[in-house]
C-alpha cells in the first residue's frame, strides 16, 4: 500500500520532530539499564582471535569511531571477549563480540513472552505500522 500525499507529509513531520531518534549515528539511551547476572562466576578473559592486517585496521577504526561518539569507553575489566568481524552484503563489516563463554555463565532472565494475538489486537486501530532498524546494534 502506498501512502497518500497527506500521510507522507505526516510521516515527514514525525521524523523531523524526532530527528535525534531517527539519526543514522548510533547513540546511548538514558531510558533503560541492563545488567548481566553472572552470579558468582569467576571473570572470563577469552583470547582475541588472530586477524589479518586489514581486519586489524578495521577493528581499530571501528573502536576509534565508537570511542569518538561515546558509545564505548576505555575501562579496565576482568572480563574480556574477542571481536568478530562479519561481512555484510553491501561490503561493509559488522563489528560483533563473541559472547559464548559469557553466555555460558549468565543467569537467564525468565519472563513470559507476550501473546501474539494480544499484541496484534493493540495494533487494531493503528494508522501506521512500520518497522525500524537500529543503527549498528550497540
Amino acid at each position: 500500500m502506498t501512502l497518500g500525499r497527506m500521510q507522507q507529509q505526516q510521516i515527514k513531520e514525525l521524523c523531523t520532530s524526532y530527528a535525534l531518534t531517527f539519526s543514522a549515528t548510533p547513540g546511548l539511551t538514558e531510558r533503560a539499564y541492563h545488567a548481566i547476572d553472572t552470579g558468582n562466576a569467576h571473570p572470563i578473559r577469552a583470547q582475541a582471535y588472530r586477524v589479518s592486517p586489514q581486519a586489524k585496521t578495521a577493528i581499530i577504526r571501528e573502536l576509534q569511531d565508537m570511542l569518538q561518539i561515546s558509545v564505548i569507553r576505555s575501562f579496565g575489566s576482568a572480563w574480556a571477549s574477542p571481536v568478530v568481524l562479519i561481512p555484510k552484503p553491501d561490503g561493509e563489516i559488522c563489528f560483533c563480540m563473541e559472547y559464548s563463554k559469557l553466555n555460558a555463565v549468565t543467569r537467564p532472565d525468565n519472563y513470559p513472552m507476550p501473546r501474539t494475538d494480544e499484541l496484534l489486537e493493540k495494533l487494531g486501530r493503528a494508522q501506521f505500522i512500520s518497522t525500524l532498524d537500529l543503527t549498528k546494534g550497540y
